[in-house]
């Protein structure tokens, strides 16, 4: 039986429960638990566990086994802006890397921790993970003087280190250039763990608006997520505004949200004011109903520092038969963008995309198929299958 560690870290400390819940978020929340989940249910041969370090939970160390993986957190230390440190994590994977020689897989590259790990294990079987977080060489020329002294230590540990990543698995075709200045050599694939296409059932324009109550006569424009800077909220909620100047039918619907004091969301006021229609966040099991009901997806990525893949909602969009206008589908893996939608470069191209896909919905075809074909599970599981057997 061949056995993969996955190894993670808390990033999103507000999400997290800080000890053992009823629900076992505790244990399961997050990418690292995305992989685990992969490699459990769909590729047949592997036992897989995932290790977390979290200087957020109020214990030392947890451990328990969730449908089949197990799990295993040690609390971790801050070290100053550099990120956590675990003794008793890095002592552990020495040890499991002594008695059976597994895979270890890192969730996100360029952090404190990947360097750590690659540090302490070297001629380990290694395969590490971007998704979105940001390259030192990136950083040093776009942050304040504190980050850039941060930025020119992670350039050193990278220089070091990344030599023993066996393979990247890279989610923005814009970070490649970022890796190979520390791995030239390196060995990558742009890859996604996949969606779960059952969760998002395809039904009619006309029924998801009727359950939903909203006009059938109207046109939709979708944003599903967080509202903060680097999905430029507020630069979509100003074209759409310039749209709706000769297309008063068509509406911005916003979904998966909360307000400011909550979240910390900077445009919810924005959002609030401009009349956007808010729905909050809801229930996964309910999102298709809001793809299904609307005319197109739109998710903005044209800063320079969004370096996010396709998008997870842009996917489940497509899975929902609406297509999507945004420059994130330059990471879609297939051949046929054209049929799914739009991958626009500039704000002004942005405004054009989204009404030509109001004015012309027959020209998107292929959309769930396509997911299908390139993103169900079944298809990012066998990926990673000749990934990890390749090394």
């Amino acid at each position: 039986m061949n056995r993969v560690i996955v190894l993670c870290n808390n990033y999103e400390e507000n999400n997290f429960p800080k000890e053992p819940d009823d629900e076992n978020r505790f244990f399961t929340y997050g990418f690292g638990s995305s992989f685990g989940k992969l490699i459990n249910s769909y590729m047949t041969g592997y036992e897989v566990e995932v290790w977390r370090i979290d200087r957020y939970c109020n214990d030392k160390y947890y451990s328990k086994t969730v449908n089949g993986i197990k799990y295993r957190v040690f609390r971790s230390t801050p070290v100053y802006k550099l990120g956590d440190y675990s003794g008793n994590f890095l002592k552990e994977i020495k040890k499991e890397n002594r008695t059976s020689s597994p895979v270890f897989l890192i969730v996100h590259t360029n952090t404190w921790q990947t360097y750590q790990i690659l540090f302490s294990l070297k001629e380990a079987r290694i395969v590490t993970t971007h998704h979105g977080d940001w390259s030192p060489f990136f950083l040093l020329h776009n942050s304040s003087l504190i980050r850039r002294m941060k930025a020119i230590l992670g350039i050193i540990a990278e220089k070091i280190t990344f030599r023993y990543v066996k393979f990247f698995l890279i989610c923005d075709i814009h970070q490649v250039s970022y890796i190979a200045k520390s791995a030239p050599k390196m060995k990558y694939a742009i890859f996604s763990t996949g969606l779960d296409i059952s969760k998002f059932k395809s039904i009619s324009k006309e029924e998801a608006r009727k359950e939903l109550g909203l006009e059938q006569d109207k046109k939709y424009i979708l944003y599903v997520g967080k509202m903060y800077k680097y999905k430029q909220v507020d630069k979509l909620i100003e074209i759409w505004k310039d749209i709706k100047k000769t297309k008063p039918e068509v509406e911005l619907l916003i979904v998966g949200n909360e307000s400011r004091e909550n979240w910390g969301e900077e445009y919810y006021d924005l959002a609030l004011s401009s009349g956007a229609k808010i729905i909050g966040r809801v229930l996964n099991i309910e999102l298709y109903k809001y793809y299904s009901a609307a005319d197109v997806y739109v998710l903005m990525a044209l800063r320079k520092d969004y370096f996010g893949g396709p998008g997870i909602a842009p996917l489940e969009s497509l899975a929902c038969n609406v297509p999507v206008v945004s420059f994130s589908l330059i990471n879609y893996l297939g051949d046929n963008v054209e049929e799914i939608g739009e991958v626009p470069e500039t704000e002004e191209q942005y405004r054009d995309a989204i009404i030509k896909v109001l004015d012309y919905p027959g020209r998107y075809k292929n959309m769930r198929e396509s997911i299908m074909k390139f993103y169900s599970l079944e298809v990012s599981a066998g990926r990673l299958d000749k990934i990890l057997k390749s090394i």
